[in-house]
């Protein structure tokens, strides 16, 4: 089990990076699950941190939506501010280990799926002329490009599966690609 963060300013930073990291509203039952699922944050921290961090207006609660009838405060969704941004990107390399931030970033990243970002994903496939294909894909959220792949392929058969492959689990292609371009190959193999 890893070490966690006792320290209030360290377990706030935290809560304000993945947040800002994630960059798109999230309700409070993310938020909890992301920030403690890897055990760097206990829960009763999350909680008491949390809503400091809601009090001193680095976390904002988004009004809701016309016709939303939800009692729950479980239903609001929450952002950082612009206060809250600051922190986390001026003291989250002081506070926090790149490999905390890089493992919890992957780690809420399998939480969340794309389609709960607002992943646009596109694909295709071209004729090169010369017997091969290239297959095209791309992923785009609320924040840009976030994936964006060319690779050929030595027949239309190949090119095929991989466009089955990338339409059936986009979200799986992208995580193991960003695995093996950060050197997290463990990643890969973990459930």
């Amino acid at each position: 089990m890893p070490e966690t963060f006792h320290s209030p300013q360290q377990v706030k930073v935290f809560i304000l990076y993945l947040l800002e990291k994630i960059g798109y509203p999230l309700d409070y039952n993310d938020i909890a699950t992301i920030v403690i699922r890897d055990g760097f944050v206990d829960y009763f921290d999350f909680v008491t941190y949390f809503h400091e961090l809601l009090e001193d207006k680095h976390i904002l609660k988004l009004p809701r939506e016309d016709g939303d009838n939800e009692t729950s405060a479980d239903r609001d969704s929450y952002v950082v501010s612009d206060t809250g941004r600051l922190i986390a990107k001026g003291l989250a390399d002081d506070l926090l280990l790149a490999a905390v931030r890089e493992k919890s970033y992957i780690s809420a990243m399998r939480h969340l799926s794309l389609e709960k970002r607002g992943a646009v994903i596109k694909h295709d496939i071209e004729p090169n002329g010369d017997g091969s294909f290239t297959f095209h894909c791309s992923i785009k959220d609320c924040e840009g490009q976030a994936f964006e792949l060319s690779i050929r392929a030595d027949s239309f058969m190949q090119a095929s599966r991989m466009r089955m492959n990338f339409e059936d689990k986009p979200d799986v292609v992208y995580r193991g690609l960003v695995a093996l371009v950060t050197g997290n190959v463990n990643y890969l193999f973990e459930k």
